[in-house]
């Protein structure tokens, strides 16, 4: 079953539960993936589908951050809406492994380390390891490594 299926069976679920947050979620992820294939004109595989679902992510949780600490519903709301956008999402690597999987990318494609190395380092470890980590988390690790 594709990523998009899954979403789609996962609706209907949260639709007969009467789950409104949770289908609404699901119907925005789906909204984003249906844009997306629209402006490239191809159906999306399911790696690339996550790439929009880990954007998703990331707005909800930069929206948490920006919301005042008195508004405990909306955080509580947002915070679930991060927990089922998450569950959708493969196993994010923990920064550990993530380091030991961008030192070995390093060895494999022989990149010497030095500051100008930092965009092909970026760069070759999102597109071997995109869906299991986020772009922030890889440029952490990266700064470690550098200095």
């Amino acid at each position: 079953m594709s990523f998009l299926d899954n979403l789609r069976k996962d609706k209907m679920m949260a639709m007969k539960e009467k789950d409104k947050l949770k289908a609404a979620v699901i119907s925005n992820m789906m909204s984003v993936i249906a844009l997306a294939e629209k402006e490239e004109k191809k159906t999306l595989t399911d790696d690339e589908a996550i790439k929009f679902v880990q954007r998703e992510l990331k707005q909800a949780r930069d929206t948490l951050e920006m919301l005042p600490a008195d508004r405990s519903d909306v955080i509580d709301e947002t915070n679930t809406r991060i927990a089922i956008i998450e569950s959708y999402l493969p196993k994010q690597l923990t920064a550990e492994e993530l380091e030991v999987e961008v030192n070995k990318i390093i060895e494999e494609e022989g990149i010497e380390l030095s500051p100008k190395a930092k965009g092909i380092i970026m760069k070759s470890v999102m597109a071997k390891i995109g869906s299991k980590t986020d772009g922030k988390s890889v440029n952490m690790v990266v700064d470690k490594l550098l200095k």
